[in-house]
């Protein structure tokens, strides 16, 4: 196996979706010490979502081993990747620690409610949700779980079942089950939004990596949608003959060090805030998901109850949707 890569993958950020996950890959891809995939999300171990491994033709061990032909051993001490269905999957996290035993594994988790909110937008921007208004797509869970109501595009269908998407208690226990208290973190967003820096540091400590001395930790990742359905149809799912060619060509445009990196997106889409939650939803998914956010809670030896206390009287969701950025 090491004979297929020159540093052995060693740091997995494996989650949540819509956490802040973006924002610190970005920033750990910046220190000299680092090296990070290109895709980010090239979902290798993900074995249980294999249509999602199949968006990177990541087929086989050489394949996955492409994304990490320029790390170096002189100078990389700390070398992966940021797949964030990882912490949702039933069978990634014990994957890539029988992969490397070694490997150090950070998980970030927010409000339950919000991820479910951003995973919605988000995969409406990336055509994989097909119902526009966020309760009637909560709603059809158990619908879809029967396998009833799913779109055309089955991408990833697992994670339509929103609740599932934020059952971080579960997701904990199983990331704690496998991974070695000494080789894993959990950061909560709330944290992060606070001190990115502090959040950033840790991750560095974690891995054994000196402070960089970094202090500037600008936003990661906003909301956008597509100037144009058509075009954001190709980009995210081009015809079967284009498609290899396609994603290479957006992988090197979007590599570390390219000018355009940022500038892509730009081009293909514009920013739009996403619509508050409304608050008699916002209450029933509080409720939803509560017993996890005090599962997740007990696991992490800190209060969350935050998350889920909403009183009848309040407005509830006041501010735009969060995005996947630090501050």
């Amino acid at each position: 196996m090491s004979d297929l890569f020159p540093v052995l993958p060693n740091l997995f950020v494996v989650g949540a979706p819509k956490s802040g996950t973006t924002a610190m890959c970005q920033y750990l891809s910046e220190h000299p010490g680092v090296f990070l995939s290109n895709p980010k999300e090239p979902f290798y171990f993900d074995t249980d979502h294999p249509m999602s491994k199949a968006k990177h033709q990541m087929h086989t061990l050489s394949d996955y081993a492409r994304l990490y032909r320029d790390a170096d051993p002189s100078r990389h001490r700390a070398v992966g990747e940021g797949s964030t269905t990882y912490l949702q999957s039933r069978v990634a996290i014990e994957n890539l620690m029988r992969f490397n035993p070694a490997a150090n594994v950070v998980a970030m988790i927010r409000n339950p409610i919000d991820v479910a909110h951003g995973m919605h937008g988000e995969h409406r921007r990336h055509f994989i949700e097909d119902v526009a208004d966020f309760a009637e797509a909560w709603e059809l869970q158990e619908t879809r779980a029967a396998g009833n109501r799913l779109p055309e595009n089955r991408r990833m269908e697992s994670q339509l079942q929103y609740r599932d998407v934020g059952a971080f208690g579960d997701q904990l226990e199983r990331m704690f089950a496998h991974v070695p208290e000494s080789q894993r973190l959990v950061i909560v967003f709330d944290d992060f939004k606070a001190d990115a820096g502090a959040a950033y540091r840790s991750v560095l400590e974690l891995c054994g990596i000196e402070d960089d001395g970094r202090t500037e930790f600008p936003k990661v990742h906003q909301a956008r949608v597509y100037r144009s359905e058509r075009l954001g149809r190709f980009y995210n799912d081009p015809p079967p003959l284009l498609r290899s060619i396609t994603r290479r060509a957006t992988h090197w445009l979007k590599g570390p060090g390219r000018p355009v990196r940022n500038v892509l997106d730009s081009l293909l889409s514009s920013k739009q805030p996403r619509t508050a939650i409304d608050p008699d939803l916002r209450r029933r998914m509080a409720d939803d998901f509560r017993p996890q956010i005090e599962k997740a809670g007990r696991l992490l030896g800190r209060d969350l109850s935050s998350w889920s206390n909403i009183s009848p009287a309040e407005p509830a969701a006041t501010e735009p949707m969060p995005t996947d950025a630090a501050v």
